[in-house]
């Protein structure tokens, strides 16, 4: 439920107009459902012979807009038109009072100091101090704008208790991993145990490390009141483990509190509790979204509402049954939930290019390309919507993992638009709903394999495996220069074909050609139909596991990415079962 005050000139104008025989309180939402609100409102008790005031929320505070200057009445009488200035809140109510035309008032005795006039202020200054009252009432049912006793009610529907004054407290010292990159958030409320785990203390603040800043200080406060004091040093243990976060301690002993815990304070710890509980927070219903799979925005137009966009209008009823479902437990009670669904983000297409160091053997190299694609993959889940990327920050997640030396940026698309601006060292990702899309990790170091499987049946002539395979190394060692030349080849050829690929082997009577031939001389490429009785198999494996298999020209092709290598993994002649019995 919403609520506004109305003030006292509010609630006189409104009944002189209703004793002038006018409409008083006509209420309009703004916008409408369904759209902008438009600059014209057709009044309905008009045409009107003048509009005496409107009221409404602007900035989340009710006022009186201008006549002239915010609004005016439209020249057949018929409407208000709001110009260009203040306008109420979208979401919101506004309340319009106005004379009609041809309306013979029903008193005129409205003069400063006559009887009707001075009982109209006094009903008006009563029912003023009501709508006093009920804004305090309606206050003191929220965290954000409880105070005192009222606040203390509402945090107490959480568990929770304002802390008094003698409690200890201290100062607490975070300490990052020397390996690490980015922005570190320490959430007020997080837990610090002396060594034995007898005495508990809680940050009173939240702690943001810069990237680059080794440590950082925030207060902390003991969870029981009634606890001896620590000596410096004594609190080094972490409740919970923080990524990045190497040790705490507290440099200095604690002390006594000589003051209550502030209204302030108490909001933030409460809001911190919520946070943790991951329920009754926007945060909280982002969550719920996105373990669906889905990007949305959530917002809140008024009090007792919140407004979720899907970025995604193709979902399946049972998704749609499901999300709702995961967004209703995560709400706040008594909250409703209004649902719009809208395009579906647009995919944002990386190629990058890794170096890790020498020597390292091939589990640790996949090892390092799955966490960096892994941090890579959560800082895009992570990335607030309609918000640049930060090539920065990718590097220094990509540089955080052990083992990794350098990242490079090749090329960043979002729905084929290049959006990769190194100068600004950032993604033009401004305005747009995105999400990460392919995702091309390369690393010199471990080449994307190739297995080849030539059958044959047994009238056939047989195979030389160990010609074929040094015909594919051939052909291996060509299209790595392509792809690690400076500028890379041209897509066209980084891209492995079956019949361009088959063309360069050499099976027994059937022609046979170097891929450079092949490239050099164009002409039709052979089919899988022209190998008869032999049949091939290219299998290709990226280092992210990624397979694919080409077995005839309608296979699907494979694009190197740029400095991207292939290796001959294994070549396999086999026999063709017999048919039949």
């Amino acid at each position: 439920m919403s609520f506004r005050r109305k003030t006292y000139p509010e609630v006189s104008e409104q009944l002189l107009t209703t004793l002038l025989g006018g409409v008083a309180g006509e209420a309009h939402p703004y916008p409408p459902p369904g759209g902008r609100g438009p600059a014209r409102y057709a009044l309905l008790a008009g045409p009107a012979a003048e509009i005496t005031s409107v009221y409404g929320l602007a900035g989340g505070v009710s006022q009186a807009f201008a006549r002239g200057a915010d609004y005016a009445l439209s020249g057949d009488g018929a409407a208000l038109e709001w110009k260009d200035s203040a306008r109420p809140d979208p979401g919101s109510v506004f309340e319009v009072n106005y004379l009609r035309r041809g309306q013979s008032p029903r008193v005129n005795d409205l003069y400063p100091g006559s009887v009707v006039r001075t009982l109209l202020e006094a009903v008006a200054l009563e029912t003023a101090g009501l709508y006093a009252q009920m804004q305090a009432v309606y206050d003191a049912g929220f965290i954000a704008t409880a105070t005192g006793s009222a606040l203390d009610h509402v945090v107490a529907l959480l568990g929770i208790e304002r802390i008094v004054a003698g409690r200890n407290s201290t100062t607490l010292e975070f300490r990052r991993l020397p390996t690490t990159r980015g922005e570190i958030a320490i959430v007020a409320g997080t837990r610090v145990l002396t060594a034995d785990g007898a005495i508990e203390y809680e940050t009173l603040d939240e702690l943001i490390l810069a990237d680059g800043q080794p440590s950082g200080r925030v207060a902390a406060r003991d969870l029981v009141a009634d606890n001896d004091g620590v000596p410096a040093g004594a609190l080094t243990l972490l409740a919970k483990p923080i990524a990045g976060i190497e040790g705490v301690s507290n440099p200095a002993p604690s002390s006594r509190l000589d003051q209550d815990e502030t209204d302030a304070e108490l909001r933030l710890r409460a809001r911190s509790f919520l946070a943790g509980a991951e329920r009754g927070t926007p945060g909280a219903i982002v969550a719920a979204i996105a373990r669906q799979g889905l990007r949305g925005e959530v917002s809140e137009p008024g009090p007792g509402r919140i407004a979720v966009l899907i970025h995604d209008a193709a979902i399946t009823p049972q998704q749609q049954a499901r999300l709702e479902f995961e967004v209703d437990q995560a709400r706040p009670a008594g909250v409703a939930v209004e649902w719009n669904y809208g395009p579906a983000p647009v995919p944002v297409d990386l190629e990058l290019r890794l170096v890790t160091a020498p020597g390292l053997i091939e589990a640790d190299l996949k090892r390092i390309q799955a966490e960096v694609r892994g941090r890579v993959e959560d800082y895009f889940a992570r990335l607030p919507l309609k918000s640049s990327g930060s090539v920065a920050k990718l590097t220094g997640l990509a540089l955080g993992v052990a083992g990794t030396e350098d990242l490079s940026f090749v090329a960043a698309t979002a729905g084929g638009a290049n959006v990769l601006d190194m100068a600004g060292g950032k993604l033009n990702l401004e305005g747009m709903v995105t999400q990460l899309g392919a995702l091309t990790l390369v690393d010199n170091a471990l080449p994307t394999q190739l297995h080849l499987t030539v059958r044959y049946p047994n009238n056939a002539g047989i195979p030389d495996r160990a010609t074929i395979q040094t015909a594919l190394e051939q052909a291996a060692a060509y299209i790595n220069t392509l792809t690690t030349a400076q500028p890379p080849a041209a897509e066209p050829l980084r891209t492995l074909t079956f019949g361009r690929m088959a063309r360069a082997l050499p099976l027994p009577g059937l022609p046979a050609a170097t891929l450079a031939e092949v490239d050099a001389g164009p002409g039709p490429l052979p089919t899988a139909a022209d190998y008869a009785p032999y049949t091939v198999q290219f299998a290709y494996t990226r280092a992210s596991g990624l397979s694919l298999v080409q077995d005839s020209e309608a296979a699907p092709t494979l694009t190197l990415a740029a400095g991207e290598r292939l290796a001959v993994a294994s070549v396999n002649v086999l026999v063709k079962p017999k048919a039949g019995p």
